[in-house]
């Protein structure tokens, strides 16, 4: 009897730790998904531009299911940007999935460096050749100290890239990015569009008014029955070629990746500023 009940609380104390185990785990995942995704320790931002960046990025996130996050440091504490920011996004939990999608925008400002790493799908996602894209808009903002500007950008050009990525493809050499245009752009456009079709309608309406149209031909001046053709032939005067290049196809570029210290593996751009 005293075997029966000592097995029987063998039994329930490993039921307990199997659920708590189970507890902590989908814990630590959901933690994961709402995590904080702004981690301002530079304290680059002001309480309100940090607000809004973090509503907007966790919008981002919870809709995608890809995780976007926006850093900053007072340095890299000796690492590389590369490794402090793959070390960074991983000890924090962000991610998505077992692979972990997301990713990370850090600003380390001894070094005067930014990264932008990628994990699990993101890495499809932001190819290269993206992130030297997303490099392009938000280095001259960081340059000028303008760091929620940056941080806007690279929120908005993220958003941009997985849309694109799940509608069409990912942004790449062969299929490069281009902005969308501004309301400005839009109104010029819509513009010129209206004068065109006006001066269309004039045209068609001037000709309208003509009675009289040329005579091509040498047989419309000639009355019927008054003149014979015994011979004729077709002189060839000239010709038109046109050419026109072959446009060969090629895949892109791709993403490269590195290993991380976790044992995962990353995608990333370091730039400077």
């Amino acid at each position: 009897m005293n075997n029966i009940r000592k097995n029987k609380k063998d039994i329930s104390l490993l039921m307990c730790l199997t659920a708590l185990v189970l507890l902590l785990s989908f814990g630590f995942r959901v933690s994961a998904e709402n995590a904080q995704k702004v981690s301002d320790q530079a304290d680059l931002l002001t309480d309100e531009e940090e607000a809004k960046l973090q509503e907007r990025l966790t919008e981002i996130a919870q809709e995608y299911q890809c995780d976007v996050v926006a850093a900053t440091a007072d340095s890299c504490e000796g690492k590389s940007p590369q490794d402090y920011t793959d070390d960074f996004y991983y000890e924090n939990g962000y991610g998505y999935g077992e692979d972990i999608d997301g990713i990370i925008l850090m600003i380390c400002m001894e070094e005067r460096k930014f990264h932008l790493a990628t994990r699990g799908e993101a890495m499809e996602i932001f190819t290269d050749y993206g992130l030297e894209v997303i490099d392009e808009h938000i280095s001259e903002y960081l340059t000028d100290g303008e760091y929620y500007e940056a941080f806007r950008t690279y929120a908005d050009m993220a958003e941009e890239f997985i849309v694109e990525a799940v509608n069409n493809q990912p942004y790449d050499t062969n299929h490069e990015y281009s902005e969308p245009m501004g309301v400005g752009t839009c109104i010029l456009i819509s513009l010129a569009a209206g004068l065109v079709a006006a001066l269309i309608t004039l045209l068609v309406l001037r000709g309208q008014l003509k009675s009289v149209s040329p005579k091509n031909r040498a047989e419309d001046y000639i009355r019927n029955g008054s003149f014979r053709v015994k011979r004729e032939r077709d002189v060839f005067l000239y010709r038109t070629v046109e050419r026109r290049k072959i446009e060969k196809n090629s895949s892109g570029g791709g993403s490269s990746s590195h290993s991380t210290s976790d044992g995962g593996s990353a995608g990333g751009h370091t730039g400077s500023f």
